[in-house]
């Protein structure tokens, strides 16, 4: 088994650490403690303890050990169990006690245990061991040699590298690498002390022999460094070399070797070798920080095969000069998208105020691609300056640009840019893109306000499908108080014990509904945000004037930012002598998310010729008396009102899921018809069993019968309504 050089000095590292830890504990004021410590631990060791505690008492010296626990811990290292805990703790205790009980094995150990032992000096860089360690290089076992010779390398000096140089030509083929090994080391010890000299001998002897193209390549390495900038023509010769492994040994010592020879050289081979080749030099380069970096990574961005061009823009974009934007916004521009895209990254992150210059004077620029690059950059760089320029472009002939444009506006305008915008709508040919800024705009503009929460349902529990229960008086108590509530057990019980629980809640925020899946033990937040009073204001200011394609897309903005003033435009829209203005305005009360449109919802439902505006006024109507401020009658009360108008089975479903938020005894007895209607018998089961639950107390005579008639496939729901059926005859007064 052969002991390798990153392996070794992992190895000094952790016995560093170790050993500093305990000579941190020995000179503590902790030292009787300790001291006591290494006596208990010398007890173990030599009582009938089980071998485990005596492997973990032997670690443990490794901290408390001193000289006085040698003798006992140097027998184990004949033991094949405990041998290498043993070692643990020799090779940690700072005395030279140590070092003579492990020289003192080497004559009497074989194989494995053998080979550990040496291992362990020469970690511990014992000089007084170089000779019996030199003796095992002869040994016939060639991993107890191959050990011995890197354990040499280790401890290092003059009497170990004339002991290890000549064995490079005569010792065994198992053991050459090893000894190669062992010379390395000795050489980059020679070389941190100063002597280079003799390192630069020790590294071509090892160069030289008939070794490992690894071990050769290492040895390269080194005979470059220690030469310094007179190895520089060592280094151009791996540059130049055929094979791999030498290019890729040359490119790792480039980078470690210092001098404006180094640099030089790579910029030589240049314009020799390929264009793969070019691109780690050119990393080599940045690695370095070499001041040509920049001009090289700028010609290779330019002219180089698609793949070095990559590399040579990531180059580019790691240096962030702002001398590069020119090329990188002219590369921005071209026609390789996937180049585009990485060279927009790059100038995106670029600092500068003169970089910014140059991305607006890209718009500028006849070529489509270049317009988008710039609009691209524009946003995400937020140049907020650039807002009259992308107006302008907005009005471009060219679809995809001015497209390009408005939605970069969507992203960056506000309340001040507003007019500007608006203006650009009322100029466009086609509305979709500005109205698509605008709504992107009242969007990013919500501001939180004060929230007026209703809960409609919460259920807490192993959801989907396992136990649970209905939690909705006590959210909806909670968040009186507060509208950010934990979901826990302590808040709201265990309904499944030992389960990890979530809760569903629907709920509305002022006015406008939600729905939330939340863990157990996070927290429950309910915020609600509006468009901001101005932004309504700026958006109502051109209705009256406005061309028809543009009144049209500011009712469907006004829908979006919703509120009272909004509401009341697209309401003044609805008597508009435009039949598509008209309908626009229909549709977006339709669809209005908040209850106060409700009435105007209702009316719609009532008047409207057309099929399509009576279905979608129906089904508006359904969505928003649910969750209306008013009390369960005037609720039910509504409801039967759109009942009536109702001719499809689609909106009857939707009737019948409305009915099971009201809760009271006229809404089970305006379910129970559907429960035996083929089409509708399943929602309205699920209707009944909703209201039944909360009015199972007060009504179970009513609640059984509805029991009885349900239809349900879902096994937790048909089990609810069984539990409902058992409760109400148990509540219902005796005959």
């Amino acid at each position: 088994m052969t002991l390798t050089i990153p392996n070794l000095v992992r190895c000094a590292a952790l016995v560093a650490a170790i050993a500093l830890a305990g000579q941190l504990q020995a000179a503590g004021p902790d030292a009787a403690k300790a001291a006591e410590k290494q006596r208990e631990l010398i007890a173990i060791l030599k009582s009938g303890a089980p071998p485990a505690e005596k492997a973990i008492a032997c670690k443990r010296l490794a901290i408390y050990g001193t000289s006085e626990a040698v003798s006992v811990l140097a027998p184990f290292l004949a033991d094949e169990h405990l041998a290498s805990w043993a070692r643990i703790a020799l090779q940690n205790i700072p005395d030279s006690a140590a070092d003579d009980a492990l020289r003192d094995a080497l004559g009497k150990l074989h194989g494995k245990l053998l080979i550990g032992v040496i291992n362990t000096l020469g970690v511990r860089r014992d000089a007084n061991s170089v000779g019996a360690l030199s003796e095992k290089l002869k040994d016939s076992d060639a991993d107890v040699a191959s050990a011995a010779a890197a354990a040499l390398g280790r401890i290092g000096g003059g009497t170990a590298t004339k002991t290890l140089q000549p064995l490079l030509a005569s010792a065994p083929a198992a053991v050459r690498p090893a000894v190669a090994e062992g010379c390395i080391l000795c050489a980059e010890q020679s070389l941190a002390e100063g002597k280079a000299a003799d390192a630069v001998k020790l590294f071509d002897a090892v160069r030289s022999a008939n070794i490992s193209k690894q071990k050769t390549a290492e040895a390269t390495r080194g005979a470059i460094l220690a030469r310094g900038a007179a190895g520089v023509p060592l280094l151009v010769e791996q540059l130049r070399s055929k094979d791999k492994e030498c290019f890729n040994i040359a490119m790792r010592t480039a980078r470690d070797l210092p001098g404006r020879e180094v640099a030089q050289a790579l910029l030589a081979e240049m314009d020799r070798v390929t264009p793969e080749r070019q691109s780690y030099l050119l990393l080599a380069l940045a690695d370095r920080g070499d001041a040509e970096t920049l001009d090289v990574a700028l010609k290779a961005a330019k002219s180089a095969p698609q793949p070095q061009q990559l590399i040579a823009i990531s180059v580019l974009d790691r240096l962030s000069n702002p001398k590069s934007a020119p090329a990188l916004l002219a590369i921005a521009a071209g026609d390789d998208a996937k180049v585009a895209m990485v060279a927009r990254l790059a100038v995106a992150k670029m600092p500068g105020a003169a970089v910014e210059a140059a991305i607006v004077a890209l718009l500028k620029q006849p070529g489509e691609n270049a317009r988008r690059a710039a609009i691209e950059l524009i946003a995400q760089r937020r140049i907020m300056s650039a807002i009259p320029d992308l107006l302008k472009v907005a009005e471009d002939s060219n679809a995809a640009v001015s497209g390009a444009s408005f939605k970069a506006l969507g992203e960056l305008a506000g309340i001040g840019e507003m007019p500007m915008l608006l203006g650009a709508l009322m100029k466009a040919k086609d509305t979709e893109p500005a109205e698509n800024a605008l709504s992107a705009v009242c969007a990013r503009l919500n501001r939180p306000v004060a929230a007026n929460v209703a809960v409609q349902k919460a259920v807490y529990g192993d959801l989907p499908n396992g136990p649970s229960a209905d939690v909705t008086a006590k959210l909806s108590e909670l968040v009186k108080a507060s509208p950010t509530v934990q979901v826990s057990n302590k808040n709201f019980g265990d309904p499944a014990g030992g389960r990890v629980k979530h809760m569903r809640v629907e709920y509305t925020v002022n006015g406008v509904p939600g729905k939330k899946m939340v863990r157990e033990n996070d927290t429950l937040e309910f915020t609600a945000t509006a468009v901001p009073p101005e932004l309504v204001d700026a958006l109502c200011a051109p209705l009256a004037q406005a061309p028809v394609p543009a009144k049209l897309a500011l009712l469907r903005v006004l829908r979006s930012a919703g509120g009272p003033k909004a509401l009341a435009a697209v309401r003044g829209a609805l008597s508009d002598a435009n039949a598509e203005i008209k309908e626009t305005a229909q549709r977006a009360l339709c669809d209005w998310q908040t209850a106060d449109a409700l009435p105007d919802v209702m009316q719609i439902a009532k008047t409207a010729t057309d099929k399509k505006f009576k279905i979608l006024a129906l089904r508006g109507q359904l969505r928003l008396i649910p969750i209306q401020d008013a009390s369960d009658d005037q609720k039910l009360a509504s409801l039967k009102e759109a009942m009536a108008l109702i001719e499809r089975d689609e909106e009857r479903r939707l009737a019948l899921a409305a009915l099971g938020g009201v809760p009271t005894a006229d809404s089970l007895e305006l379910v129970m018809p559907y429960l035996s209607a083929g089409n509708l018998k399943g929602e309205a089961s699920i209707a009944a069993v909703a209201i039944s639950a909360k009015i199972v107390g007060r009504c179970p005579a009513l609640v059984a019968k509805a029991m009885q008639q349900v239809t349900i496939s879902d096994p937790k729901l048909a089990q609810q309504a069984k539990r409902l059926l058992a409760q109400a005859k148990k509540a219902a007064p005796k005959k």
